[in-house]
């Protein structure tokens, strides 16, 4: 089984959901929240995207994503299966 895609990076986690990737897991450790979402080549494709500058979402999604994953940091949950179909919504 592959290891999960890990990222610390906060808006990159909220654009990879808006783009309708499910958040695998999450853990926070001493205040600091590393996100995971499952490897894939579309996944590698958006990540090229968001730090080459040419990523694309709809702002709601975003949004949306970003209130979403705040929740999830502060909440006492490490896993969240809701994030993939909250994001598929608002697109």
């Amino acid at each position: 089984m592959n290891q999960p895609f890990r990222t610390k990076d906060f808006p990159l986690a909220a654009f990879l959901v808006s783009s309708g990737l499910a958040l695998q897991a999450h853990d926070r450790s001493l205040g600091v929240s590393t996100f995971m979402f499952p490897e894939s080549s579309r996944l590698h494709e958006l990540v090229d995207e968001f730090y080459g500058f040419r990523a694309l979402v709809n702002p709601v999604s975003y949004a949306n994503a970003f209130r979403n994953l705040k929740s999830v940091m502060y909440s006492n949950t490490t896993d969240n299966d809701n994030m993939h179909n909250t994001a598929r919504a608002t697109n």
